[in-house]
């Protein structure tokens, strides 16, 4: 017979909510995206009917998954980089004060690499 005594809800109810509650945001973040694309697809396909031209940087395909319009991929790249870069120092300095070292410092070391990569690129993109 199962007992309910026996079952430990402490240790999985806090991972359980946490997973179901990201990937319902996740999911509605995804929702809300949707409408704001439909409504910017519904308001064009309005000033079409009424025979206005549209500005190309309104168009439903300029809106990325955030629903705001696309951004310059030099930014990108840029913001990118110094995130990576400030997740692989913190990650060092978090490794340094518990005190472990060595082979799990190339974690921190291939995140600040990654962010380099990624300011390089964004250098590069804003020159040509």
């Amino acid at each position: 017979m199962f007992n309910f005594a026996d079952l430990d809800i402490a240790g999985w109810i806090v991972p359980v909510a946490a997973i179901s509650g990201w990937a319902f945001i996740t999911l509605f973040r995804l929702y809300l995206v949707g409408r704001t694309r439909e409504h910017a697809h519904r308001e064009r396909m309005a000033m079409i009917e009424r025979g206005v031209t549209p500005p190309a940087e309104t168009a439903a395909a300029a809106i990325d998954w955030r629903g705001g319009v696309s951004s310059n991929p030099v930014s990108r790249h840029r913001r990118t980089g110094i995130v990576l870069i400030g997740v692989g120092v913190g990650l060092a300095v978090m490794l340094g004060v518990i005190g472990t070292g060595g082979r799990s410092m190339g974690a921190s070391a291939f995140l600040i690499v990654l962010g380099l990569a990624f300011l390089l690129v964004a250098i590069v993109e804003a020159r040509s």
